[in-house]
């Protein structure tokens, strides 16, 4: 990846890591201490990796969404265990941190203060750094292939709370970033970055995207078998089911589409991938290209916003 970014523009970072992010830790049964040593090691082999930024998440437990006080504790030793692990191996690394479970709606500024005061007084009492991310919730929620979040039925209402949220975090120095933001529009992007959103967290999106074009290509290539072999194992990961609506009327290849991008890494989708490419290239097509040209274009969606609201900060003064 690091020979893809000649540059350095790129920041390589763990999304949602901490206790019980994972399905496998609580189908078995893990105690918090085990599923605490779990996300410690996953975590200190992102370092290893070369990971920049890792994201503190310790808003779920084993049967739900963790209490609160709860939630700090394991975030702060988290933290200072990975603080020490990095220093270790020679390495600084950036922290985002979040205690709450997704929702439709926005936190309520006044709760939020609170919550966020708490933990970055543990942090300071503790001697490590400041995050450099704070997740709050935006009115942004990803069901299946559309945003349902508040933003779209109460945007006004949910500006003012991401605003009030936003000044919450600046006050602190640290900058406020809204997850599931997959499916906005344009214009949404624009006005939850003109409330104050710092950084947006987009991927099923993208993983869709690429699987659509992949599925177009197909198509265009007539190879029918290739695609029921894929579908097939896309629909076959089960990887779609975190992603529906509980009154879904989705059909199998709608769920197929929504999990493609789960299958990628395997041998079966490799194979597959593979007899695409031999007959993309006896045809004049790069598959790859092809592919990159699709997510890119969904990528512009959100960068197009974030590049004029950085444009419209005044630039710092210097004093004579």
């Amino acid at each position: 990846m690091r020979r893809n970014d000649p540059a350095g523009r790129l920041l390589l970072c763990r999304d949602h890591g901490g206790p019980y992010q994972s399905a496998g830790e609580r189908e078995k049964r893990l105690t918090p201490d085990e599923a605490m040593a779990s996300a410690l090691e996953s975590y200190q082999e992102d370092i290893r990796n070369g990971f920049d930024l890792l994201h503190i998440d310790t808003s779920m437990d084993l049967d739900g969404v963790a209490d609160d006080k709860v939630a700090i504790d394991r975030a702060v030793e988290l933290y200072g265990r990975c603080v020490d692990f990095s220093r270790a191996q020679g390495r600084e690394v950036l922290f985002e941190i979040g205690f709450e479970d997704q929702g439709r709606d926005t936190n309520d500024p006044f709760e939020f203060q609170e919550l966020l005061g708490t933990a970055l007084n543990h942090l300071r009492r503790a001697d490590l750094p400041l995050p450099t991310f704070v997740v709050a919730q935006t009115g942004t929620k990803v069901v299946e292939t559309r945003n349902t979040g508040g933003i779209g039925v109460a945007p006004s209402a949910v500006g003012v709370a991401v605003r009030a949220l936003a000044d919450v975090a600046e006050r602190h120095g640290i900058a406020l970033k809204a997850h599931n933001c997959d499916y906005l529009s344009e214009s949404t992007v624009d006005y939850l970055s003109s409330r104050g959103v710092h950084a947006l967290n987009v991927a099923p999106e993208f993983g869709v995207v690429e699987t659509r074009a992949f599925v177009a290509l197909l198509k265009e290539l007539g190879m029918g078998i290739q695609l029921e072999r894929f579908l097939a194992l896309a629909h076959g990961s089960g990887a779609w089911r975190k992603w529906m609506d509980k009154d879904t009327t989705a059909s199998d290849y709608e769920r197929a589409i929504i999990a493609g991008h789960y299958v990628y890494n395997t041998e079966r989708f490799r194979d597959i991938k593979a007899a695409v490419q031999h007959e993309a290239e006896a045809r004049g097509v790069d598959v790859d290209a092809r592919l990159r040209t699709a997510i890119e274009a969904s990528i512009e969606n959100y960068a197009r916003p974030l590049r004029r609201a950085e444009a419209r900060v005044p630039a710092a003064s210097t004093a004579p």
